[in-house]
This record gives C-alpha cells, structure tokens and sequence, in this order.
C-alpha cells in the first residue's frame, strides 16, 4: 500500500487548502497517534505535527495551533481550549474567553452558590487548564479572577483558603475585617469586645492575621481608637503582660483612682478579692502575688504612693 502523498515528500502547493486533504490527514494522524476517544485529542500537540510530516500543514493552516486543527477537523464538537497541552497564543486576552473558563470551571467544582466561591484555590486552576490564566493574568491570585467574573459581589478576602499577598499590611483591610467580625460575633456595644479570644479570630478566617503579628487586643484598639481600652477588661491579657512594671502600676491605679475611688492608702484595706477579679486582676493576684491579698494591696498601695510623690 502506497503511503500518503505527505509521507512520501513536499506536497503540491495549495494541497493544504482544500479541507478533504486535511481531514485525510487528520484521520492518518489519529490512527498513528492510537487517539481512539474524542477527549484523546487534547492530547494533541504542535510536536505530533512536527513528528509526522504535518509541520506545514499547522503553520499555514492553522497558525501553529494544533486547538484550531481540532476545530477544523470536528466543527460540530465543543471544544475547550485550556483543556489543550497549550491554549492559542493570545486567546485569555478576550474577556469572553475568561468568562468562559470561570463558568466551565464553577461547574467543574460544583458551584451553586456564590459562598461557594469562597472554597476557590490555586489548585483548582493547575487541576483545571487555567493555570497560565491565573498566572498571566490574575497575579496567581483566585480573588482577582472572581472579581472580574462576578464583579457585583463584595468579597471578603479573609473567607478564602489564602489572602493576598500583603492583604494584612494595609489597615483599611484590618479594620474591614474587624467590623465584619463583630458582626459575626454579634458585639453590639464597645464592651462586648472584651470577651473576645484568639480562638474567634481562628474560627472566623482571621488566624493569618494573628500570625501577621497583631493581637487581638491591638486590632480592638486601631478599629476603635476612640474608646481607652485597658488589657486587664478583657477576657485575657496578653502572655508576659503582667511581668512588666508599668502595666502592673497602671492597672493598680485605674483600680484605685476609676473603679473603687480610693483616697488614702487606709482604703486600699477595704479591697477585695471579688474586687480583683471583678476587674481583670485575678490572673495578676494569682500568678504574680500568690493568691495573697495582702501582698497583692501592700504592692498596689506601694505603686500609687511612689507615683503621687512624683
């Protein structure tokens, strides 16, 4: 059996342009390739043209695009570009194209709901053919992909498995991330934000921003700077807080001078153990003086004495 007319050399000059020379050739291609499914053929690469005599035909025809072979070959099949070894050159600068991976891939993963959207990864997009997408075009980042598909939405950049890079460094996003968590904690008044732990931080998307170095006690504080926030009426101080001096002084005469409005140093005998507790000092009273009233008011009558002398 005589081979093909491009096996045996150079073919006539206008060959390629007639479409049943080329679906001949595609048809010897797939049996040499063993492409036997349709999906097969995204396999197919500008390397396979190469290889079998087809170089010609995929430079003049197809502008070296094995994807605009396919549709040549099957113009009644979809076909899905990013699904190739290579999408064409310049095919993500269509807005269109964009609009059309983002759709394809929310069906992919199963996405009904726009919160959906939240649980949207760099991995999906290497899973699914978009990772030169999202590399060319949305900075490896997934919340700049979904702000153009669905650009009505107010994202909330915490919600996602990673915010941007240096997302935290502004304090614009802090604070919008503050406002949204006291509503998800339901805090309706200044004080409510003194039960707050580091645990609602983890448990509503904000452990990075701990680990971005703030405590909560800080974001409170540059959130709500109009309130005098004191570390001792929350529900913990920060660790090593009560080993400074100049705390311990400060909150020893917020207690006298604001909360039990002593006036001597005979008035600091009347002070409670319910009175330290009540006001944040029980972890002070127990870790620093023992759990002993006496040294905890001997201390505290000491730092007010040594402050009004100065």
């Amino acid at each position: 059996m005589q081979s093909p007319i491009w096996v045996r050399g150079r073919v006539p000059n206008g060959y390629w342009n007639k479409r049943a020379n080329r679906m001949n050739y595609m048809v010897w291609l797939r049996r040499k390739l063993r492409f036997n499914k349709r999906t097969d053929w995204y396999r197919l690469n500008r390397q396979h043209f190469l290889d079998h005599y087809g170089g010609g035909l995929l430079a003049t025809i197809y502008h070296h695009s094995p994807y605009e072979a396919l549709r040549d070959y099957a113009p009644n099949s979809t076909w899905l570009p990013w699904l190739m070894n290579k999408v064409p050159q310049g095919y993500w600068k269509n807005p269109k194209n964009r609009r059309a991976y983002m759709t394809w891939l929310g069906k992919q993963l199963k996405f009904k709901k726009n919160t959906d959207w939240y649980r949207l990864s760099k991995s999906d997009f290497n899973r699914f053919g978009g990772e030169g997408l999202l590399a060319n075009y949305y900075r490896n980042s997934p919340i700049h992909a979904l702000r153009e598909f669905k650009p009505s939405v107010n994202w909330q950049e915490w919600r996602f498995a990673e915010a941007p890079q240096r997302f935290w460094h502004d304090p614009e996003n802090r604070q919008r991330y503050m406002h949204w968590l006291g509503k998800q904690l339901k805090y309706r008044t200044p004080e409510d934000w003194c039960d707050i732990t580091r645990r609602d931080f983890q448990q509503h998307h904000g452990s990075a921003l701990l680990q971005a170095g703030w405590s909560p006690i800080e974001l409170i504080r540059e959130t709500f700077p109009e309130y005098d926030w004191h570390e001792w009426h929350f529900v913990r101080v920060p660790n090593g807080f009560w080993n400074k001096p100049r705390n311990r002084n400060a909150y020893f005469h917020w207690l006298g001078e604001s909360y039990c409005g002593f006036n001597s140093a005979d008035d600091w005998q009347t002070l409670t153990r319910a009175d330290v507790r009540d006001t944040g000092g029980g972890s002070l009273l127990g870790v620093y003086y023992q759990n002993s009233m006496k040294k905890f008011r001997t201390a505290a009558m000491r730092s007010v004495l040594r402050t009004n002398r100065n």
